[in-house]
């Protein structure tokens, strides 16, 4: 793990020092590496470099050895040494192009002592620590950066070498395209370098190269070195390192100084210790209801600038392009839920129809995308670790939203159903399981048949109705539809007609409740055509009786009547003669409307028609018959015709 991470991108200090032929040189030694155990994934993306510089005033020391330790045929190069120069150069930072260019870290003025043979720096105590860089963006080709760094001596007879140094690196800096303004706060640097050298005047760095100001990255220690600067003929001096370990492992958000240096307890030379940081790229979170197109369209604007600058790697870029199609669709169901919110209030129910199913469109295109995200993605820690919580979020607000009224909470629960049924295409579900999902898949009022084929959506939920719908027909009601289909229309299967059709009707399955309809259909046919044939058998019987009944009515009515005009005076019947008289009357008027009845047979010999025929036939000859013997049993006298 420790050689993968070290592979990883890390500033690897490759501190060289100032070489002429055949002469001593200050140098920089790696004396101590400390590399946190932390496991950096790759969305650690951004570097940020602390120096402190440590013991700055034993470059007296430094500069005295050398000078001692030379050979009388070349002490003339330390003849009027006039300044202390400490540069690095950063190599391979995407951010800065093609061209080399050098931070101007420390300048420090060199003086000699009246004697003449040693010399001191007129450098300051405790110099606060520099941050040459912070959050630079590591690109993803490039897994560490390189840097010299350069301790450099110069005499009043090299100041145009020094000034040909920073000549240079102005003219580097003026070759950029499109410099950031981090880059050219360097052009100012090298200003105060030459204002203070001018004025021999200490100098350090002070424009930290951030890119992103002001924003709360997550950042954590990666990687320690500290360098020591001896003679180049010195012996490196042995450095105990326990407590400097310890400080370290106990401190992933950084150290303050004043520890550093307890921790170290190194006085002999001057002392560089370079401490690199990593940040976790971050993502700028989001509201729903601060998702516009104007809101999305300025993200990938912004996105867009920053890859081209350098400022975010190719994963993270990726990413950002992933996140801004996923706000476009939550953007399209924002709208569409406006639009249904007005439909519902014009209450209009085809128009509602079809803007729910919109919404239902722009949901399960959401939840179907934040899903192949978690699959593509499951093993990227910038997805992961980064912007899944984002895109967790973003359904979070989309959920809120369908909770406003009973058609929206529906219309989630279908998605939901549909979503689980597209992963789960070949589990075998018990009856209760296919029941529940029919109940939700039919819960939302759709539009007509025709909008519905024209959409995936509406191609993909009819498919998986007919899947659910068949399977549970197959299961449960194959075997009785077809029973149901041969069945002799007795009483005894009228019954379990009745039951099947009570057991279709409690389903959810709309072609399990059509197939047992149809076969019941069929099943009436049959029977219907059995009670016809009845009903004209019985039509038969009733036209022989009423054929005769009518003559027998007839017959009667004159007997009777005949008794009224010999038994009782016309103008002086008792009361119950009167009213038995008058219910005579009208039997007479119905045994003439059963003879036109029965002259009239119906039109069509359909079951109602001639059922109802029969009826009324049946009904006239009940209420003559009783009539008749009404009248005999009130008044025996009126009935002793034979």
């Amino acid at each position: 793990m420790k050689s993968s991470l070290t592979r990883s991108f890390l500033l690897f200090l490759l501190l060289c020092a100032f070489s002429s032929q055949a002469q001593d040189m200050i140098q920089t030694r790696l004396a101590y590496n400390y590399l946190d155990k932390y496991e950096f994934t790759d969305e650690w993306q951004y570097l940020t470099t602390d120096m402190y510089l440590l013991n700055a005033g034993q470059f007296s020391r430094v500069i005295n050895e050398m000078e001692q330790g030379t050979t009388r045929a070349r002490r003339r190069d330390y003849i009027n040494l006039e300044s202390l120069f400490i540069s690095a150069q950063l190599k391979n930072a995407k951010l800065f192009g093609q061209e080399p260019v050098v931070y101007p870290l420390y300048n420090f003025a060199l003086q000699g002592a009246s004697d003449k043979k040693n010399y001191s720096t007129l450098i300051s105590d405790n110099i606060e620590s520099i941050r040459i860089i912070d959050k630079l963006p590591l690109a993803a080709d490039e897994r560490n950066i390189d840097a010299n760094v350069e301790a450099r001596l110069f005499t009043s007879d090299s100041r145009e070498v020094f000034f040909n140094i920073i000549a240079n690196q102005l003219t580097n800096i003026s070759k950029l395209m499109t410099p950031q303004a981090a880059m050219l706060s360097l052009v100012g640097e090298f200003g105060n370098l030459i204002r203070n050298t001018a004025q021999r005047k200490e100098y350090k760095f002070s424009s930290t190269i951030r890119l992103y100001e002001g924003q709360n990255f997550d950042t954590r220690l990666h990687s320690v070195r500290v360098y020591v600067f001896v003679p180049s003929f010195a012996k490196l001096p042995a450095l105990r390192t326990p407590r400097l370990t310890e400080l370290l492992s106990n401190s992933p958000q950084g150290f303050e100084r004043q520890k550093l240096e307890a921790a170290l307890n190194f006085k002999d030379y001057p002392v560089l210790v370079v401490a690199n940081y990593k940040s976790l790229y971050k993502m700028d979170a989001l509201s729903g209801s601060d998702i516009t197109s104007e809101t999305i369209e300025r993200r990938r604007v912004r996105i867009e600038q920053a890859y081209t600058a350098g400022l975010v790697t190719d994963d993270a870029y990726k990413q950002e392009k992933l996140f801004v199609e996923f706000l476009r669709n939550f953007s399209d169901l924002k709208q569409n839920l406006n639009n249904y919110r007005l439909n519902y209030k014009n209450n209009s129910p085809e128009a509602n129809a079809k803007t729910l199913f919109t919404v239902v469109q722009d949901y399960k295109r959401l939840k179907t995308l934040a899903y192949q995200r978690d699959r593509e993605f499951s093993r990227n820690h910038t997805y992961q670790r980064i912007f899944k919580n984002e895109y967790n979020s973003i359904l979070t607000n989309a959920d809120s939203y369908l909770e406003t009224d009973y058609n929206l909470k529906n219309s989630k629960e279908m998605v939901n159903t549909l979503l689980d049924l597209d992963q789960e295409q070949t589990k075998a579900y018990t009856v209760a399981q296919r029941e529940q999902y029919l109940n939700k898949l039919y819960s939302v009022e759709l539009p007509n048949p025709e909008f519905l084929a024209s959409t995936l959506e509406g191609e993909g939920l009819y498919r998986h109705l007919t899947r659910l719908e068949s399977t549970l027909y197959n299961d449960v009601y194959a075997k009785e539809v077809s029973r149901l289909r041969d069945l002799a229309p007795t009483e005894e299967n009228i019954s379990f007609r009745n039951t099947l059709l009570e057991k279709a009707n409690a389903s959810k399955c709309r072609s399990c409740r059509e197939e047992v309809k149809q076969a019941a259909r069929l099943f009436n046919q049959r029977l219907e055509e059995q009670q016809l044939e009845k009903e004209k058998a019985r039509l038969q019987d009733l036209n022989q009786q009423v054929d005769s009944k009518i003559l027998a009515y007839l017959k009667q009515d004159d007997c009777v009547e005949n008794a009224f005009k010999t038994q009782y005076p016309a103008d002086a019947l008792p009361e119950y003669v009167q009213r038995l008289h008058e219910k005579k009357v009208e039997l007479k008027k119905h045994v003439a409307e059963l003879d036109a009845l029965h002259k009239t047979p119906p039109k069509e010999l359909k079951l109602e028609a001639v059922r109802e025929h029969n009826q009324r036939l049946s009904g006239f000859l009940r209420r003559l018959d009783q009539g008749y013997a009404d009248i005999c049993a009130a008044e025996k006298n009126l009935c002793g015709c034979d």
